[in-house]
């Protein structure tokens, strides 16, 4: 049925059960004031809790925990009239938690109830409270969950041999005291004295870090923290030294370490913030696939990070992502509204939007957004400037030619800096679309070769392989080079045809061109690399076995076997035949190709029924193949020659076709010459006139023998 969310007053947990043929998750927010919004992204349905700002905090607020846990509660009652005490207000994480858990539940249907094993009341519960299908085998009802734990599902949910732990109430640290609570010149010149005046103590050190980190300066904050740490330290101030640490690291887009306190599981309970730093740390090593599935509780978690640290995490996040439009769309949300940005923030936000503009294939709206942020004096403008330049590149006017040199100056300038290696791929991506498909290699390469990060070097490795495919494989209309060039542009970057299956079909590409130039042992060599998958095709294993048939280290043994299980065809045959010649078994190799019509086919069907001595055949295989006026004169005078000797070899004669015998010229006097259809020759002296006869005329047919070369120093 249609699943539907019902928000009721605040009762401070979350059910799900069935009414009718619908699906029901009712929602009790631990808030009066709380602020519910729906989305989906990615297939996943989320409801975002957050409690809206006041402008007097309420009574109470400042108390310890056990005394407000003491007081009575006064929170409005739900559907059912229950009264309930309000929880804390970090138990609204918890519950946002639970509510996501819960969720997955609505893509199973629920299982049918089999008769007789009772009713289930107006709400869609049985009377014991259970949830109707969730009974277990033999009919046992499970114990119910906890109020505000996910309910069991043995589709979706845990093994029941780890059961989920409880959502922690807080996190483990906050942002609050990072900035401190004077103007920034004020705070920063009393935060430098006491680091000063405490000679290096440690609580001082982090709390100088994390101001520096709050304000955007990794390099500072790591140059404070650069200090040792002493073994002694303890352990709550050494987990802050190291969590200010990771944090700047990650604002330098630096990777932290695996195990770092930012990443580390709680021992009791569940880290509500810990998909943020998951998704940062798969950010910074290139996972894009981790950052995907960590998207849409990232963007909840931004909303309660400072606004500066949001938009600067929004940009580490959305630079690891490249072609998803999805996730960017997630992350970029999250400070498309914001609003009192500095200028510089105000050009990342315009980056960042022309960027989901451009995944979105608005060119309009990327236009807006670039000129937007190109004006300013980031790195983010930099980044923006050559994005307008590449966008430029194909304009055939002075603008285009400034662009382009635009383009190759960035890539100089910034060479080892990712804004060079971003020009660069851009270059390289003009030039591709352009057709200057060795250009574009190049640009590739160097790009490549001068990135230290890894999604550079697999945005100028796929850059590489886009160009090979478009040289071997499908040149989509493009003008290629001649084929000696696009070999030796193969052979030169061919490091870039991903290893394995993936890569095969620039591999394939590469042996057929090397074929069909008289390559047949470098073509052996490329096929050999091929991935036993792709051998296993049809388009692989005739590939492999024309090599093997053809190369002279092949083996003609294993391109009949690679044929065998093959259904028959022209290109299995002629390959079956090359194979069987190569193992001196011409005839065969004939009778393999029978019943082709192709010129090229009746000529090797001849030629190798006359190397296999079966001259009756061969000569009438070459009669027929003389009737052919396509014919050239080489080829036409080899075939009359070869059928001359077979007819005059053959037992029993062959009778020649009478209008090879009609023209006059060497060759007709040749056949008739080898016409062996004539009477018997007489016996004794007249047979012995009549051979000689015969001799002098074929020395008159028969072509004069080339003039020996004079040898040196002879008259």
């Amino acid at each position: 049925g249609a699943a539907q969310v019902d928000i009721e007053q605040p009762a401070g947990a979350a059910e799900l059960r069935q009414e009718g043929e619908e699906t029901v998750l009712v929602l009790q927010p631990s808030c009066a004031d709380c602020a519910a919004e729906l989305g989906s992204t990615g297939g996943l349905l989320y409801v975002d809790l957050r409690r809206t700002p006041r402008r007097q905090a309420p009574a109470g607020r400042d108390q310890p925990r056990e005394a407000q846990a003491a007081a009575p509660a006064a929170s409005p009652r739900g559907r059912r009239g229950q009264a309930e005490p309000p929880p804390a207000a970090e138990d609204l994480t918890g519950l946002r938690e639970s509510i996501l858990g819960k969720l997955n539940l609505l893509n199973a249907a629920p299982a049918p109830r089999p008769p007789g094993q009772g009713g289930t009341s107006p709400s869609g519960t049985s009377p014991s409270g259970a949830t109707p299908g969730a009974a277990g085998p033999g009919g046992a009802t499970p114990p119910a969950a906890a109020p505000g734990q996910p309910l069991p599902n043995p589709r979706f949910g845990p093994s029941s041999e780890a059961a989920p732990k409880p959502p922690c109430l807080a996190p483990p640290f906050s942002f609050r005291d990072w900035a401190g609570r004077q103007p920034y010149l004020e705070e920063l010149v009393a935060r430098r004295a006491g680091l000063a005046l405490s000679d290096q103590g440690l609580a001082e050190m982090a709390s100088m870090a994390e101001f520096y980190a709050i304000h955007e300066m990794p390099r500072e904050a790591l140059d404070v923290l650069s200090a040792p740490v002493a073994e002694s330290a303890p352990p709550e101030l050494r987990a802050r030294l190291e969590r200010a640490r990771d944090i700047a690291r990650i604002l330098g887009r630096q990777r932290i370490d695996p195990g770092s306190v930012l990443l580390a599981e709680a021992a009791d309970c569940a880290r509500p913030d810990l998909p943020l730093w998951r998704g940062l740390a798969a950010a910074l090593t290139g996972d894009a696939p981790a950052l995907a599935r960590h998207a849409p509780q990232i963007r909840a978690l931004l909303r309660d990070v400072p606004p500066d640290l949001r938009i600067a995490f929004a940009h580490v996040l959305s630079d690891a992502v490249e072609e998803d439009v999805e996730t960017l769309r997630v992350l970029v949300a999250t400070v498309r509204t914001m609003t009192d940005l500095r200028p510089d923030q105000q050009v990342v936000r315009n980056w960042l939007l022309s960027r989901q503009a451009r995944l979105e294939g608005n060119r309009a709206d990327e236009m807006m957004y670039l000129e937007r942020a190109a004006r300013g004096r980031s790195v983010a403008a930099l980044y923006a400037r050559a994005r307008l330049a590449a966008l430029n590149l194909m304009r055939q006017d002075a603008e285009g030619q400034r662009a382009e040199q635009a383009l190759i100056d960035f890539a100089r300038t910034y060479r080892h800096d990712p804004l060079g290696e971003e020009s660069a791929i851009l270059y390289a991506q003009r030039l591709l679309e352009r057709g200057d498909l060795g250009a574009a290699l190049r640009v590739a390469d160097e790009a490549s070769q001068a990135s230290a990060r890894p999604t550079m070097e697999s945005r100028a490795a796929r850059l590489a392989a886009q160009a090979l495919r478009l040289l071997l494989v499908d040149a989509r209309g493009l003008t290629l080079p001649p084929a000696g060039e696009r070999l030796a542009l193969y052979w030169q970057y061919e490091g870039y045809a991903t290893p394995g299956e993936r890569g095969d079909d620039i591999r394939l590409g590469a042996a057929r061109l090397m074929l069909d130039q008289g390559l047949p042992d470098a073509a052996l060599e490329a096929s050999r690399q091929l991935a036993a998958a792709t051998i296993a095709q049809p388009d692989g294993a005739l590939l492999q076995a024309r090599a093997e048939a053809l190369a002279e280290q092949g083996d003609p043994l294993r391109a009949l076997a690679l044929l065998q299980p093959l259904p028959a065809s022209d290109p299995a045959k002629r390959i079956a035949a090359l194979a069987l010649s190569r193992l001196g078994k011409p005839l065969e190799g004939a009778q393999a190709l029978a019943g082709l019509d192709e010129l090229a086919d009746r000529q090797a069907r001849a030629a190798l029924l006359f190397q296999g001595q079966a001259w009756g055949e061969a000569a009438t295989a070459y009669a027929e193949l003389l009737r052919e006026s396509s014919l050239d004169p080489p080829t036409r005078s080899e075939a009359t020659a070869r059928l001359a000797s077979a007819a005059a070899l053959a037992r029993p004669r062959v009778a020649l076709p009478g209008e090879l015998l009609a023209p006059e010229g060497s060759a007709a006097a040749l056949l008739r010459l080898s016409d062996n259809t004539a009477p018997a020759p007489p016996r004794g002296v007249a047979a012995a006139r009549q051979a000689i006869s015969r001799s002098r005329q074929i020395e008159q047919v028969l072509p004069a023998p080339p003039a020996a070369p004079a040898t040196p120093g002879r008259n």
